[in-house]
């Protein structure tokens, strides 16, 4: 029993001392040492790997539970940022709050079924549109499919006003009248940003929608975690492979999320800003994006805040930011349907 509780002291403190380098992981750009970007993916299991050490040292009757406790509360903004713990939902008056969804529509193809398009007669079903003020889209479809989808928003909300391009993959519908709109498409043309200046009454906010740089790592995590085999050397080209493709993304993601930080910084009303980053709340990109604007999860958030239901588990990538000028009112993560991606609903009013 000595020796067993000797092994585990020194494994929880090599956890301890990993889940603080993912404290740290935000605050280096991965241009600079790309490394600890991958560190940040592991905190959702450092963290349950902590829970796991307070649990057993509570079990043995040891004090050293104190080791991981103090971990977690030293990092309390990170564990905020996957366990909701806030009180419920505060009810607005009619006609004063925004309520928005953000989604990657993964171009409205259902990845349950050989990625066939999702039928017309479906839509009322995986698209409900009651009570929504604002949609922010990311991979909407392309060309015709694309205008269906939007003519059915148009057609069957108050969702009049839109930012959308044939042949872009991002897209803003709105219920209140656009003033002006821009829409900036990184070179692949798959991932960029936009933003619409929305009139709210007597008062204009600029709605950014973003969509930042794919590690395209899950096709291969997947063949990875199905038929790998440690001992073969496929294996380890394998995962090579993904932690050169992370590298390059998240390289990339820095320098867009940078870019939009200040487009940010330059905008001449308050801000909401609505997502797919690619990335966790360990990570460079979102420590830039997030700065000074509040984390609609954080605030009203409950439960855990998982986004992404690929081939990867446990990632929160999908977000609402308000600017200070707003109050979150409510947060929730709706329900898996035909995309990878999860939709993510917010309610905000201005203060």
């Amino acid at each position: 029993m000595p020796r067993l509780n000797h092994l585990f002291r020194w494994l929880n403190l090599l956890l301890i001392l990993a889940t603080f380098l993912t404290y740290l992981a935000p605050y280096v750009s991965p241009a600079t040492f790309w490394p600890l970007s991958f560190v940040g993916l592991l905190y959702p299991w450092f963290l349950l790997g902590n829970v796991f050490f307070i649990i057993v040292w509570l079990a043995r009757r040891k004090y050293y539970f104190v080791f991981s406790l103090g971990c977690l509360l030293l990092g309390w903004g990170h564990l905020e940022s996957y366990i909701g713990l806030s009180l419920p939902a505060k009810t607005a008056e009619a006609g004063t709050a925004i309520q928005l969804m953000t989604f990657n529509s993964y171009g409205f193809l259902d990845r349950k079924k050989e990625n066939d398009p999702v039928s017309q007669a479906r839509l009322p079903a995986v698209l409900p549109l009651e009570g929504l003020d604002v949609l922010c889209f990311q991979e909407f479809p392309i060309m015709q499919y694309g205008r269906k989808i939007s003519e059915y928003i148009q057609g069957n909300s108050s969702l009049k006003h839109s930012v959308y391009e044939s042949g872009g993959s991002m897209a803003i519908f709105s219920r209140y009248p656009i003033k002006a709109q821009h829409t900036h498409y990184f070179p692949n043309r798959s991932n960029g940003y936009q933003y619409a200046d929305l009139q709210i009454g007597q008062a204009v906010i600029r709605l950014f929608n973003v969509h930042l740089q794919s590690s395209s790592v899950a096709a291969i995590a997947s063949q990875v975690a199905e038929t790998g085999n440690i001992k073969e050397k496929k294996t380890w080209l394998y995962i090579g492979r993904m932690m050169k493709r992370h590298k390059r993304a998240a390289v990339i993601r820095a320098g867009q999320a940078e870019e939009i930080a200040e487009k940010i910084r330059q905008s001449p009303y308050p801000v909401l800003l609505c997502g797919d980053f690619n990335e966790i709340p360990q990570s460079y990109a979102y420590r830039i994006l997030s700065r000074g604007l509040q984390d609609a999860f954080k605030a009203k958030g409950r439960g855990l805040a998982v986004t992404y239901v690929g081939k990867i588990p446990g990632l929160r990538i999908d977000y609402v930011l308000a600017g200070p000028e707003f109050e979150v009112l409510a947060h929730k993560i709706g329900k898996a349907n035909f995309s990878d991606h999860l939709p993510v609903y917010s309610t905000v009013r201005l203060r």
